[in-house]
């Protein structure tokens, strides 16, 4: 009797075995909706694939299968939880997605506004986030490297980048503009939005690109004032894969592709 009550005593202060215990330890496993192209990028490059994205995340995610479960903000919480997401990235001008996601329970990392110089941060956050520091500080080395190795550009040209409408253009403070700057084009104003003909004619743009599928050279060419452009009067008119413009999915490509053009004379 002694001997059954000193092995049940050993298991009440025991416990479970040595390995349940270090299972019971175990951080729940992140399973993520990325609302950012470039967060998607980012993780699909730590070998952590996010367990869902939205619509605008196809582009960064490739031939991979990778569950589509929205657009935007806009994502279904049924397909949410059905999938057991309990971590969601998105951009902090997404406010109110980030509230609701809150008030569900959910963990939210709101990204600031993309730029260039902000890429190696990027990787660094989400890798320690997920345990893989070697794997994220391998990736800034590499980046780095690469982004110093970029030859200052030999001219600046001044050029009008057209964002998926009419007279928006992209500005100078932006991932776009950051891209340019490297490949020597001069943006005419400082934030990305709505410009007026005026300020254009002024601004004389050299080269203007656009984003491919959203306007074409024709179109450009016949719009009221441009045919007086140096760009329209040399052809320099040219379509820009959306790709290379989304916010890290290819900095360093996009940078040859713009200066390739820029350097032409």
């Amino acid at each position: 009797m002694r001997v059954l009550i000193f092995l049940f005593l050993l298991f009440v202060i025991g416990g479970c075995s040595p390995r349940e215990k270090v299972q019971e330890r175990k951080e729940t496993p992140k399973k993520i909706l990325s609302l950012s192209a470039a967060a998607t990028k980012v993780l699909l490059d730590l070998g952590v694939p996010p367990a869902a994205i939205d619509e605008y995340g196809v582009i960064a995610a490739g031939k991979r299968n990778i569950p589509v479960i929205g657009k935007g903000s806009a994502v279904s919480l049924e397909k949410m939880v059905e999938l057991g997401i309990n971590y969601v990235i998105l951009w902090n001008y997404q406010s109110d997605a980030a509230r609701l996601f809150r008030k569900n329970g959910l963990a939210v990392i709101e990204l600031p506004p993309f730029r260039l110089d902000l890429y190696g941060s990027l990787i660094w956050k989400l890798g320690v986030m997920l345990g893989r520091k070697e794997k994220a500080e391998q990736l800034v080395l590499e980046f780095e490297k690469q982004i110093e190795k970029l030859p200052p550009p030999e001219k600046r040209k001044n050029v009008y980048f057209e964002l998926y409408g009419p007279m928006k253009s992209a500005g100078k403070e932006s991932y776009t503009g950051d891209l340019l700057a490297k490949a020597g084009g001069v943006l005419l104003n400082k934030k990305t939005g709505l410009i007026n003909a005026e300020k254009l004619l002024d601004h004389q743009p050299e080269i203007i690109f656009y984003v491919e599928g959203f306007s074409s050279e024709e179109e450009i060419i016949k719009r009221p004032g441009f045919s007086g452009f140096p760009a329209v009067k040399n052809k320099r008119i040219y379509a820009v894969p959306r790709l290379l413009i989304t916010e890290g999915l290819a900095p360093l490509e996009a940078v040859h592709f713009f200066k390739n053009y820029i350097s032409k004379e």
